[in-house]
């Protein structure tokens, strides 16, 4: 039995169909393994900090509260509480030093004084009990010029969520370039807010990364986020991290005394 030539040219074109359909069935299976191996070697190489921000301390909605860190306070400035600025999961070492600014008001340290014996402090130890803290007193400059806890530095992972330690105004958001780098080389921000409880005192707060407020803005301590942890290349030696277990990355917070045409804003 013969077959006519137009059969023989179906069959021809329903069999290039057939290889068509094939090729391109593999070759979506070569292209989606491809993009699954590359997913892969992202995760998997490890970044430049190895610390990770816990899923507990995951950046907050803006007006809620962020955990029950908000009622733990870490010091007082003039009689007006300091909150804890970062979740207890990724809290470091808290920690208060000279600064070399004449301005500065002393903070009052809450809870506990760690000596020099006890370096290395686990995590579970910083917070007591009852709710305190355990912090550290450190030397630096400035000593001569303002008392030695005008300063206090809260350690935490690069990346977490930090959150106002007072209520009150934002008044500055300053980028620091130039010569105001750190170490004149890495960016930083600082956010300055006039403390709501006395407007006679303004809290900078630096060493932060995507700041996000604006001038202006009014605050709510332990729940207005305010950016992230600003994490710092490990070249730089961090007075801190002799207390911690990485490179001593914090929050630093500071008080100064407005002049009165500042606090009038």
């Amino acid at each position: 039995m013969h077959t006519s030539p137009d059969s023989q040219r179906r069959r021809e074109k329903a069999r290039r169909r057939t290889q068509i359909a094939r090729r391109r069935v593999v070759a979506l299976v070569v292209v989606v393994t491809l993009i699954s191996l590359a997913v892969w070697v992202a995760y998997a190489i490890p970044g430049q900090t190895p610390a990770q921000v816990p899923a507990a301390a995951a950046e907050p909605t803006f007006g809620t509260d962020v955990t029950s860190d908000k009622n733990v306070v870490v010091a007082q400035v003039e009689g007006v509480d300091v909150l804890l600025p970062v979740a207890q999961q990724v809290t470091t070492a808290i920690a208060f030093h000279p600064v070399d600014n004449t301005d500065a008001v002393a903070f009052t340290p809450v809870g506990d004084r760690l000596g020099g014996g006890d370096l290395g402090q686990k995590l579970a130890d910083i917070f007591a009990g009852g709710g305190g803290v355990k912090y550290y007193l450190m030397g630096g400059q400035g000593g001569e010029q303002s008392p030695s806890t005008a300063g206090l530095d809260v350690g935490a992972v690069p990346g977490s969520p930090v959150v106002a330690p007072v209520d009150g105004k934002v008044i500055a958001v300053k980028v620091y370039s130039g010569d105001y780098k750190i170490l004149g080389q890495y960016p930083d921000v600082e956010i300055d807010i006039r403390l709501a409880g006395d407007p006679s005192l303004l809290m900078v707060v630096t060493h932060i990364a995507r700041p996000k407020v604006q001038i202006g803005d009014v605050v709510q301590g332990g729940v207005t986020t305010l950016g992230e942890v600003r994490g710092v290349p490990t070249s730089v030696d961090q007075p801190l991290s002799q207390y911690t277990s990485d490179n001593g990355d914090h929050v630093q917070l500071v008080t100064l005394r407005l002049s009165a045409e500042l606090g009038s804003l």
